[in-house]
């Protein structure tokens, strides 16, 4: 489920609008800001003290991917896989993935781009290395980004921040700041987006990096130009792409015109928006960056039509198109949750091989006992008495550890009953253990509750890593105990929102009513651990809550990494209802309120 699809589409049929519509278009493709942040650098960790022959041609790999040579790139970094995987150096092969990963990204191949990463993340969780890991994260975060999936791209941020956070490493930080400042931003919420952007520049600006004080000045512009400050937006801008002309980032140089001439159009500057993106899109075209040349595309069909050059117009929508489809087809969102539930049920799937090998190991273990005995009793007649006493105390030991091992087994099928309840419907699951699948379907009148707290980021900056996990948890463990005693059906967790729903597995009446007074318990709950928390000093949260009745479809889909979750516009519209829900309030739909109107307390 993700609402943000539906959003999505809609800019795909209009692909240019005025005012802020246009602007949110904008804000919704910034998202290479973040990934060029992300990639300028090659990572650092792990590197030996001495140079070898596959770093030095990693680093020629870098050299032509920041020069825009992205065919050059890839062919070298094939040359490098194959050698590292030659060495069987884990570490080399992890660097070369998230490298590699950076360069199909660049050209559109996010599939690809995936599955690269969750290898090297494969790599670095064998390895223990949390380094590896957390930028393997931020790499995943700015790829969900680039698919509009701001949410995820938020959760994956937020854990790489943490490991960072508690090694303290001041860069790494800053790019995370970068990057939480464009999903926010996309996300709706320029003015947290300043926050995060501002800490990124100061940082740049001590540290004397010319590339990135220009993307932090690209990014302040655009978050500007979102609050309608063209002017300001512009003047930032301006600055970025007057650093970048002085190196030799040409994809870089290629997105911050595409950007100018966005905010141009935007303030009805039509010729100066054509000269900034016809230069942008001839840099893109030359470097192969498809996501650039489609931003380069949308701006020029909005500056043509306004000028009333229908012909050129329709030209450069219809090559925007083109470009669209070929990025974010519907086989190629697929292809990216196929990646995404593979590598989670990979795992799953370790530890019943282990399961099944322990087994094994049982069967194999009787099997040779059985022979022993077999073999004892063929000179029975010769130990006589004294073998007989030792064939008791075998035959006691045996039976011993069969029983151990029969409650030992109960005790697991008994424990992966729990975990499977734990994650679907009791019916659900029976259905899915009983046909192999459960099929989705469609339920009538089910509230959909999501709750948010407000200024989430903020507020997370001024805690310690360790202790936002811990008030995280707090609040979503009496979340769950709210749900549970309400009759609902908890759904997932979302970064830091929450979803639940009341009517599900099956319609039920009174579900609404069910729905309302959980999230008002919630709320009562979040004030109450409020006020205990303001009377010792420390931080604390508020929340919005919005709810929403209606019909959805209800299921779970593949076959690995299986999650009940729903679809429909109930969901979408519920998700609105939270995002314009006062603090500290419950927003319902006028289909939940002519449900629970005649219902009191």
């Amino acid at each position: 489920m993700n609402h943000h699809g539906t959003r999505a589409a809609g800019r795909e049929q209009d692909p240019v609008r005025e005012g802020k519509s246009s602007l949110h278009t904008m804000g919704r493709s910034l998202f290479w800001v973040a990934v060029l942040v992300l990639f300028l650098q090659l990572p650092a960790h792990g590197r030996g003290s001495e140079p070898s022959d596959w770093s030095c041609l990693l680093e020629r790999c870098v050299a032509e991917r920041r020069a825009g040579e992205l065919a050059a790139a890839r062919a070298l970094l094939d040359e490098v896989y194959a050698i590292v995987v030659a060495l069987k150096d884990s570490n080399a092969i992890g660097r070369v993935l998230v490298e590699r990963a950076s360069v199909l990204q660049l050209t559109g191949a996010y599939e690809g781009a995936l599955q690269d990463l969750y290898d090297a993340l494969r790599i670095y969780e064998d390895r223990k290395d949390r380094d590896g890991a957390a930028t393997v994260y931020n790499a995943i975060g700015a790829l969900h980004h680039n698919a509009g999936n701001f949410r995820e791209a938020a959760s994956f941020y937020g854990r790489s921040l943490a490991i960072r956070q508690v090694a303290g490493k001041a860069d790494e930080i800053a790019i995370l700041n970068g990057n939480l400042g464009s999903v926010l931003e996309d996300l709706g919420r320029p003015d947290s987006a300043l926050i995060h952007h501002r800490l990124n520049l100061a940082y740049r600006l001590k540290a004397g990096e010319p590339s990135w004080v220009a993307i932090c000045y690209a990014n302040l512009g655009t978050c500007l130009a979102r609050l309608g400050r063209t002017d300001s937006a512009l003047h930032y801008l301006e600055r970025s792409i007057a650093i970048l002309e002085r190196g030799s980032e040409v994809m870089l140089q290629a997105q911050t015109r595409a950007m100018i001439g966005k905010v141009e159009l935007d303030a009805r500057n039509y010729a100066r928006a054509r000269s900034h993106c016809s230069r942008g899109l001839e840099q893109a075209e030359r470097i192969g960056a498809l996501m650039i040349q489609k931003m380069c595309h949308e701006c020029l069909y909005g500056a043509y039509e306004a000028q009333g050059e229908h012909g050129r117009a329709l030209a450069s929508l219809q090559r925007m198109i083109l470009i669209q489809d070929s990025l974010l087809s519907t086989d190629r969102a697929k292809g990216l949750v196929m990646v995404e539930m593979n590598y989670a049920f990979e795992r799953q799937q370790l530890a019943d091989s282990l399961k099944r090998s322990t087994e094994k190991q049982t069967a194999e273990l009787a099997y040779q006992m059985r022979i022993s005995r077999e073999r004892s009793e063929k000179r029975v007649f010769i130990v006589g008495a004294v073998f007989t006493l030792f064939l008791a105390i075998g035959l006691w030991s045996r039976l011993r550890y069969m029983h151990r091992s029969r409650n030992m087994i109960e005790s697991e099928r008994a424990r992966s009953e729990k975990l499977l309840l734990n994650i679907l419907p009791r019916t659900i699951a029976e259905e899915l253990k009983a046909k192999g699948r459960a099929e989705a379907r469609e339920v009538e009148m089910v509230s959909i509750l999501f709750t948010d707290f407000h200024e989430f980021s903020v507020l997370s900056g001024r805690m310690e890593a360790q202790e936002l996990v811990a008030e995280i948890d707090a609040y979503f463990r009496a979340f769950d105990g709210i749900t549970r005693s309400h009759g609902l059906e908890k759904i997932k967790t979302i970064g830091d929102a929450y979803m639940c729903a009341g009517g599900l597995p099956e319609r039920r009446e009174g579900s609404a009513v069910d729905t309302v007074r959980a999230a008002l318990a919630m709320q009562r709950w979040v004030d109450e651990r409020a006020t205990e928390r303001e009377r010792v000093g420390k931080s604390f949260f508020t929340m919005r809550a919005g709810i929403h009745t209606g019909g959805v479809v209800a299921g779970i889909v593949g076959d690995s990494k299986i999650q009940y979750d729903v679809w429909g516009d109930t969901v979408n519209i519920a998700a609105r209802m939270e995002t314009s829900s006062l603090v500290g309030r419950v927003n319902i739909g006028e289909a939940t309120y002519e449900l629970v109107k005649t219902h009191h307390g």
